[in-house]
């Protein structure tokens, strides 16, 4: 008897020790997913992109294990799908300081030139920032806005936009602004020019502002890593004075090489709690839930975020409400 239950007792571990495997394996996956730097491969960049998602539908696995009594199972998928989210959302190590003059930037990829003009003058009237960052614009676009909004102010700019040309990014300010190099350049192997200028503002004084928007990794994954490389050096060889990095960046916190890039700015984004919100897509029945689109900042105190949205376009904008630093 003792030999049968021995034998039973064996019988039973086999399965188990079995079923955790098969748990362990796409959990451990999961878990190493955010620190995976392989090259510059697309599909492991859209998994991190997807790592939400992917998260979402690994609790709902073990709720479903819970249910059918596979505790261990459960325990063991849900300690590693937790610990692929540390990364993701652990916070910005940014400036803190205590706010002076009040400083806002609008940020939104326009859809290549698509997106509805009055909408978006709506939201700038609205919002009336300091800093106009518009990603995937173009010169009809900014005549629309021009002819919607009496009084533009946003006559200090960046030089032309071309939508699908090697500048689609154009910075606008209501204070006079001096453009230098771009921070990427096309012959650097970027898709676009990221075009950069020193906002002379009355009361914040200078900020360097650079509008961003490599390459998505699903079109050129070369091309993007080595934009968010040479980005993350650009930022550590100018800081001389406070920084605003906005645009569509095409990656997530879940990608290491937009953390490496965020390092020591703070992410003015809005977000759910800890979790950055989505920003892409904005026109599907899917709700957005890639938050690809970012205000990074750095000298700057950050005291408010919202996302908005405009007809014509697949991302929500960003609307960051900045000071300087006492």
């Amino acid at each position: 008897m003792a030999r049968d239950r021995t034998g039973e007792s064996s019988d039973l571990r086999v399965p188990l020790s079995r079923s955790l495997l098969a748990v362990s394996v796409p959990g451990v996956f999961l878990a190493v997913l955010p620190h995976l730097s392989i090259g510059s491969s697309g599909i492991l960049a859209v998994l991190q992109a997807l790592l939400p998602l992917l998260f979402l539908a690994t609790l709902g696995l073990c709720v479903v294990l819970a249910f059918r009594r596979y505790f261990a199972q459960a325990v063991v998928l849900l300690v590693l799908a937790a610990t692929s989210m540390v990364p993701v959302l652990a916070p910005s190590a940014g400036t803190t300081c205590s706010p002076g003059a009040p400083l806002t930037v609008v940020s939104l990829n326009a859809g290549r030139g698509h997106a509805d003009a009055s909408s978006l003058a709506a939201v700038i009237g609205e919002s009336d920032p300091d800093i106009l960052v518009l990603v995937e614009a173009g010169e009809p676009l900014l005549k629309a806005l021009e002819a919607e909004i009496p009084g533009w102010a946003y006559v200090h700019r960046t030089g032309e936009v071309f939508t699908g040309g090697s500048v689609d990014t154009v910075i606008l300010s209501g204070h006079p602004l001096r453009e230098e190099a771009p921070a990427v350049l096309q012959s650097q192997g970027a898709l676009f020019d990221a075009p950069v200028a020193v906002i002379d503002h009355p009361e914040a004084g200078r900020i360097r502002v650079a509008g961003i928007h490599p390459a998505p990794p699903t079109h050129a994954p070369s091309s993007w890593a080595g934009s968010l490389r040479r980005l993350a050096a650009w930022k550590e060889e100018h800081a001389g004075m406070p920084l605003v990095m906005a645009g569509d960046f095409n990656a997530t916190t879940a990608h290491p090489h937009f953390r490496t890039l965020a390092a020591g700015l703070v992410d003015a984004s809005p977000a759910w709690g800890p979790w950055a919100a989505g920003t892409w897509p904005a026109d599907s029945a899917v709700p957005a839930f890639a938050g690809i689109d970012h205000v990074l900042a750095r000298g700057l105190a950050v005291r408010a975020a919202e996302r908005f949205s405009v007809p014509g376009t697949d991302h929500h904008g960003i609307v960051a409400h900045l000071s300087s630093c006492r």
